[in-house]
């Protein structure tokens, strides 16, 4: 028995060591090459050439052609990486450059892309891109993808030529994180993109059709070794200054704080943000919710987004719940009921540090920890004037530790723990979740299970627990997968992560057809359909099934065309519309179909559409879903992308309001329009000018109403006060950002915000933007900069500043 447990650990190793990997050893340099894209130092010719890429888009694994052939080098010294590739092309003249912002390099412009991993574990990746047109990208790799979010300092230059164009790369070890031990072997690939005919190749084989992540399936780097790297050390101070006008006043503030990455060792980086400043951060793009759910919004906050890929795993931490709008944790009011609210603010951060990185065992360690002021809502004495403040959320200190073990290269097993401790008699929550993501031998199957136990501490401890299970084909062209997750009444993670609801037993099966090369109609085809049965798990009571069918192609002009079906066959009840707890409301059966088409963005004149179509024939309701988005590209400098968007739902029954005994149901008419732009004016790889204007007007007219019986239907009464919405926002954004030196940033930014709500619906749309426009409006005009401080290069300057010492 002990050797076959220790042979289901080494057979993985052993049939992984067998995969085709292609290897390039680096070369050990003592001085660094000047990063200008002329490839005049010596050393590059006797550098390792890493060559013979194959198809990866549209087909998988055709050899590229020799008069498109891309050939790499590798070096290094103690200092940084050091990249050439020079990229031929037999029509240099048709080279697409177009101009784009910072990590926007998918565009319509040729692009290079390099991954280097230096734990060789398939989930470490760093990845670093370099466009046709000099416009730099980076992102981490995670288990949901990639994050741009992260930002690294580094160098490149491109050069176009008469047989094509060269890129010369420099990453300094500060924007790498490897084992203490190093090992000298580095997970390497790198990607090439030819965007006239989008065509794409790698270096090692990239096989679609396998279960395995594609960032497992990489070369290698080899020789690597004996690196003296620099202390990882650098400094972002900041400074800022705004002007706050809404209806006719005007507040002027400043700030000035810093935020500071270190090194801990070459595998682990703290991250600290001292007097925070988020004053630039994007609007949350709102709506109007009807439903009886919190919306979930982004992250726009750039140290709640950069590098904490380690803290989304077991999806546990919601960022948004620190520092956000004051929530009424204390319980406290003010009992005169004509006292007038005058303010809430937001919550104010002090500190936030963080704390990530992986052991020379693949171990990853995260803690992040954030603390917040006490937070007071403001009232005021109509009569007397004076005003008192009410402490409405304390304060906080938030906690987040994960544990995350890699093995095998393609499994992981996680262990996440968040926690909120509030000053004085406040609510305490603390949750805890154990993740595991196992593959087999081969990666046909994946496995995945979790457990998580919540606890809120109040007056009374309240514990619940989620439960989740998956097992899933990932291999081939007919993948299968199931799926059963189930919570109890109990299970509650809000005041550190985002739950919609709790008490569900939810089995879901899904099944794929795909194609991974194209043929002769096609470059893809994907047909996949999915099925989900809902139930309440403390009752068990059935809420609802449904099925989803979708096709997608893409032609071989790279026109994008899906299908889709969708029906919920059989009534269905939904426990949380009426907003009462033992009260359901019943759904008869419904079905919907839609279509989307996209046209090839390599056009100048490209646009998306979809339109959906849904209906509940017993009640006549119907729902309509149209968008129109047309992308138009002006020489390679603008870009703009307006956007048109109209749902119209038609006799729907929903909440209207609650009573002591009795809860009413209205039958309503939705008309929702969004129309935005945004539009980019790029002048070089490294200022640009953005607009981004969003207009989203929703009305909600009531037409009859009913009371909600225990059965779950509904009984017409008379009309009850109307709860007709006319509800406006109004954004306008225009930015710009100058990177005027490595990883130092100039933004100056205007917002003009309208927000509006009536009861008043029967107006048209003119008139509506009229009185919009005509409303209160809140203005912003900021102005912030940021510098890049790197130690070493401090301390270089420094030493050299200081001149020759005489002994």
């Amino acid at each position: 028995m002990k050797q076959l447990f220790l042979l289901s650990f080494l057979l993985p190793t052993i049939l992984l060591a067998q995969i085709d990997r292609k290897n390039l050893n680096a070369l050990k340099i003592s001085d660094a090459p000047k990063i200008d894209g002329i490839l005049n130092e010596s050393f590059w010719a006797s550098a390792e050439i890493a060559k013979d890429f194959v198809m990866f888009e549209p087909g998988n694994g055709e050899a590229e052609q020799a008069s498109m052939n891309t050939e790499v080098k590798i070096a290094y010294n103690d200092q940084a990486i050091y990249i050439s590739a020079v990229l031929k092309d037999r029509s240099p003249d048709s080279i697409l450059t177009q101009l784009t912002a910072r990590d926007d390099f998918n565009q319509n412009t040729d692009w290079f892309g390099i991954f280097l991993n230096p734990y060789n574990d398939g989930l470490n990746d760093f990845n670093f891109w370099v466009t046709a047109a000099g416009v730099q990208a980076d992102a981490r790799t995670t288990q949901d993808g990639d994050d741009f979010s992260w930002n690294a300092v580094w160098k490149s230059a491109v050069q176009l030529t008469d047989k094509g164009w060269v890129v010369e790369m420099e990453i300094p070890y500060m924007a790498l994180r490897f084992p203490e031990n190093q090992v000298e072997e580095w997970g390497l690939n790198m990607l090439r993109s030819i965007r006239r005919n989008r065509h794409q190749y790698s270096w090692n084989f990239l096989d679609k059709n396998s279960g395995y992540r594609l960032e497992y399936q990489c070369g290698l780097l080899k020789n690597i070794e004996n690196i003296d790297p620099p202390i990882r050390l650098s400094l972002m101070p900041y400074v800022s200054t705004y002007v706050n006008s809404f209806d006719g006043q005007s507040q002027f503030d400043f700030n000035a704080g810093m935020d500071l990455k270190y090194g801990i060792s070459q595998g682990f980086t703290l991250d600290m943000t001292l007097i925070p400043d988020f004053g630039q951060v994007a609007f949350d793009q709102q709506v109007l919710n009807l439903t009886p759910f919190e919306n979930r919004f982004d992250e726009n906050r750039q140290f709640f987004t950069e590098g904490t890929e380690l803290f989304s795993i077991g999806d546990l931490f919601y960022s948004r719940r620190i520092g956000g709008v004051p929530k009424n944790i204390t319980g406290n009011s003010v009992q005169d009921t004509n006292f007038i609210r005058t303010g809430q603010d937001f919550t104010r951060l002090l500190n936030a540090t963080k704390v990530s990185g992986r052991t020379n065992g693949n171990l990853g360690v995260g803690v992040l920890n954030a603390v917040t002021a006490n937070s007071f809502t403001s009232f005021q004495d109509p009569d007397s004037g004076e005003e008192i403040e009410v402490l409405s959320e304390p304060l906080t200190n938030y906690n987040v530790l994960v544990l995350d073990q890699r093995f095998n290269r393609n499994s992981s097993v996680s262990l996440v723990n968040t926690n909120v401790l509030r000053n004085g008699p406040s609510p305490d929550a603390n949750v805890t979740g154990l993740l595991s993501e196992l593959y087999n031998p081969n990666g046909k199957y994946r496995l995945n299970l979790s457990f998580k136990m919540s606890n809120i501490f109040d007056t009374v401890l309240s514990t619940g627990y989620e439960n989740g299970f998956s097992f899933a084909d990932v291999d081939g062209a007919w993948q299968w997968s199931w799926a059963t997750f189930v919570a109890t009444d109990d299970y509650d993670i809000n005041d550190l992560g985002f739950q919609q609801r709790n008490n569900y037993l939810n089995h879901n099966a899904s099944l794929v057809w795909q194609t991974f090369v194209p043929d002769d109609l096609f470059n893809k085809r994907r047909f996949s359909i999915n099925m989900e049965h809902r139930s309440l798990y403390e009752t068990n009571r059935f809420e609802e099934f449904s099925l989803n069918m979708q096709q997608f192609v893409l032609l071989k002009d790279f026109t994008a065309l899906r299908v889709n079906f969708n029906a919920v066959p059989v009534e269905s009840f939904n426990y949380f519309e009426p907003r009462r707890e033992g009260s359901y409301f019943a759904i008869p059966a419904s079905y919907g179909f839609g279509g989307f088409i996209s046209s090839d963005y390599r056009k100048v004149f490209a646009v998306d559409a979809n339109i959906d179509f849904s209906q509940i024939p017993d009640f006549e309701t119907n729902y309509y879903n149209f968008s129109f988005r047309p992308r138009i590209r002006l020489g390679d400098r603008l870009f703009m992308t307006p956007r048109i968007e109209y749902r119209l739902t038609d006799n729907e029954w929903g909440y209207a309001s609650n009573d002591v005994d009795l809860t009413y149901f209205g039958q309503r008419d939705i008309d929702e329009w969004t129309n935005a732009i945004e539009a980019r004016y790029v002048f070089n790889p490294f200022a640009s000018l953005n607009l981004s204007l969003r207009h989203l007007w929703v009305q909600v007219d009531y037409s009859q109403f009913g009371e909600l019986q225990t059965d779950g239907t509904i009984k017409t009464i008379n009309e009850i006060k109307s709860p007709n919405i006319n509800f406006n926002t109004l954004n306008i954004d225009i930015r710009f950002s100058w990177w005027f030196a490595p990883g130092s940033e100039l933004v100056f930014l205007y917002r003009n915000v309208i927000s509006t709500s009536a009861d008043i619906v029967d107006i048209n749309y003119w008139d509506n933007i009229n009185s919009v426009i005509n409303s209160p409006m809140r203005n912003n005009v900021s102005l912030r900069m940021t510098y890049f401080l790197d130690y070493n290069s401090i301390r270089r300057k420094h030493k050299y500043d200081k001149g020759p010492t005489n002994n």
